[in-house]
């Protein structure tokens, strides 16, 4: 997979900032973000508490304003991974995952939504948010419409699936499980969402996935994450996908000329994280896709990437 261009949305930044929603305003050329902000990583076990900040910037990677939309007001809840999508009438969902604790204080992960009625009226700050713990722990709350949303249950039966529920009332119901192979050597031992799907028909969307592996560096396992591509196909309530078997984005792709890793992982002792919460088709841009993707829970580049290359093979 040719990638067009890689920059570093956030240089010279001390803090790391990662894992970033994102949207376009209507009729404007400036880009939002809603990510993440870490001071200091988490010790083992304990998540990487922080801010959600918003960004606004131009396309030109001009930053125009930042704000703090949400902090943790106790020790016991955490928001993280926010995920966009925008609707008609500048409306948007947000998923989330909600850190909160259990009566040891034990951090366990729910999936949460926040849902902004007008864009324009938004006081930006994030609103109230409603934690979805119907179905038990988990992660990468994806919302797909204004009503259906996919999320990946904290649960070894779900390593490679993520459930689908709906949210037409208050009391959310399951539709059913997506499957992922199983066999692919870069996502063998868990997958899950990035983005939310890319609609090209009413039926069949571009999805942009992770995957993880564990390999052995050093003597030491680690969690290696890596970002691939996906046929999604819905027909009414049901989905099924058909994953392209090499990933578009992995570690490797950010070193530099003499093989070092563009930026130090948050967690290297853990893990190398490439990952994406956020991405978008820019209106002057129409023919690519702007992947926001977090290296090493450290920082957030732009990938560009050309969306026939993605179609490849697929479509």
């Amino acid at each position: 997979m040719k990638i067009t261009q890689i920059k570093d949305i956030f240089p010279n930044i001390e803090v790391a900032r990662f894992n970033v929603a994102v949207w376009q305003k209507t009729g404007e050329d400036t880009l939002c973000f809603i990510g993440r902000e870490v001071s200091r990583p988490g010790v083992t076990g304990e998540p990487d508490t922080g801010v959600l900040k918003l960004f606004e910037v131009n396309l030109d990677g001009t930053h125009l304003q930042e704000k703090t939309i949400w902090k943790p007001i106790y020790n016991g809840i955490n928001l993280e991974d926010p995920r966009a999508l925008e609707l008609p009438n500048e409306n948007l969902i947000i998923g989330l995952t909600a850190v909160l604790r259990d009566k040891n204080g034990k951090p366990i992960p729910f999936p949460a939504i926040v849902k902004i009625d007008s864009l324009k009226s938004w006081k930006k700050e994030l609103p109230p948010f409603l934690v979805i713990d119907t179905f038990g722990p988990g992660k990468n709350l994806t919302p797909v419409d204004r009503n259906t949303y996919f999320f990946r249950p904290d649960a070894l039966e779900y390593f490679h699936k993520l459930l689908v529920f709906s949210l037409h009332s208050q009391i959310p119901e399951k539709l059913g499980d997506i499957h992922f192979p199983k066999n692919l050597p870069w996502a063998n031992w868990r997958i899950g969402t990035t983005m939310p799907p890319i609609w090209l028909t009413p039926h069949e969307a571009l999805f942009i996935i992770h995957g993880i592996s564990i390999q052995n560096i050093q003597g030491i396992d680690k969690y290696i994450y890596s970002i691939g591509r996906a046929k999604l196909t819905r027909k009414n309530d049901a989905f099924t996908v058909t994953v392209a078997p090499e990933p578009i984005i992995t570690p490797d792709n950010f070193l530099d000329e003499n093989g070092q890793p563009l930026v130090e992982e948050l967690h290297p002792e853990l893990r190398k994280v490439v990952y994406s919460c956020g991405g978008i088709i820019k209106k002057n841009t129409p023919d690519y896709l702007s992947l926001f993707v977090n290296v090493g829970d450290r920082t957030t580049f732009e990938v560009e990437l050309s969306l026939e290359e993605l179609k490849k093979d697929l479509f």
